[in-house]
């Protein structure tokens, strides 16, 4: 049943491919991480700046920690477990690394935008720990679960 008449259509498309957009949202969240760790980040250098300890270790961390959220969530292979990595993962980038509000004026707007992308990335992953991999997802060809 639909909330509302007008959105039945909305929410039957929803249900008829739910399997798919839940493969579709899971690479996109994964070629984030992708698309940072494939480029280096985060850098030892980026995270002495932050003051963290151990800045090399942590970010070699931090590389494998991207990579096991890249295959988890590309494959669908304990698609909970590599969700609820890519959570902690950016809440810990986003209370340690962009809050905009420390920066100089100059650099603001790009960390406010590195912010709302962890806040956005953090739902979806919840999402996807709720949720499961879905149908087209090893864990459900493996275990007969999403």
């Amino acid at each position: 049943r639909s909330s509302h008449p007008l959105l039945s259509h909305t929410d039957g498309i929803a249900v008829g491919m739910t399997d798919a957009l839940l493969l579709v949202g899971r690479v996109l969240i994964a070629l984030v991480f992708l698309m940072t760790v494939w480029t280096g980040g985060p850098a030892a250098a980026y995270l002495k700046s932050l003051n963290y300890i151990l800045p090399d270790f942590m970010s070699l961390l931090a590389h494998l920690a991207e990579w096991i959220i890249v295959v988890t969530l590309i494959l669908g292979v304990a698609t909970r477990y590599g969700a609820l990595l890519a959570f902690v993962f950016v809440v810990i980038a986003l209370v340690t690394a962009h809050l905009y509000w420390q920066y100089p004026q100059a650099a603001q707007t790009l960390q406010y935008a590195f912010l709302s992308k962890d806040l956005a990335i953090a739902g979806g992953a919840l999402v996807l720990f709720v949720t499961g991999g879905g149908r087209y997802s090893v864990d459900a060809a493996w275990f007969g679960r999403a």
